[in-house]
């Protein structure tokens, strides 16, 4: 069966976020070392570092590409990706965990406000809320 563009761009999102709810579970059931990664809380809170800024790359990706909105995305995708470097070098892991879950819904809300009623913000809405979910467990453990 060959997998088609929509295919790829509805389960990838999905795939993306296993390491998150993997995580959160593993805290979840006091599983504090993986083998191989080290320490579980290390490994969501830098995993997490590396996709908030992925996601703030994507919009300046598309910035470059002429996207433009009511959100100056060259300053807002900066923004996210420096805060959250500062944050994981800066905060406990509770309130950087706090700053990742503002981060992906702020980056969810510019989605929704350039790109209203595309198909795609279902299942950006699905991942960010078990990406956000997963990171507020992590968090509270």
């Amino acid at each position: 069966m060959a997998t088609t563009k929509s295919d790829v761009h509805l389960t990838l999102p999905y795939a993306g976020a296993l390491p998150f709810v993997g995580g959160a579970v593993c805290l979840i059931f006091g599983i504090e070392t993986l083998p191989v990664l080290g320490s579980t809380l290390h490994f969501l809170l830098t995993y997490g570092l590396v996709i908030v800024s992925f996601m703030a790359g994507v919009h300046w990706g598309q910035y470059l590409s002429g996207v433009r909105g009511k959100v100056n995305l060259l300053v807002s995708s900066n923004a996210v990706a420096l805060a959250a470097w500062f944050g994981f070098l800066l905060l406990s892991a509770l309130w950087f965990c706090l700053l990742l879950v503002l981060q992906f819904t702020l980056l969810y809300v510019i989605d929704v406000r350039l790109h209203p009623g595309s198909d795609y913000l279902r299942t950006r809405r699905n991942v960010t809320m078990l990406v956000c979910l997963s990171l507020l467990a992590a968090a509270v453990i």
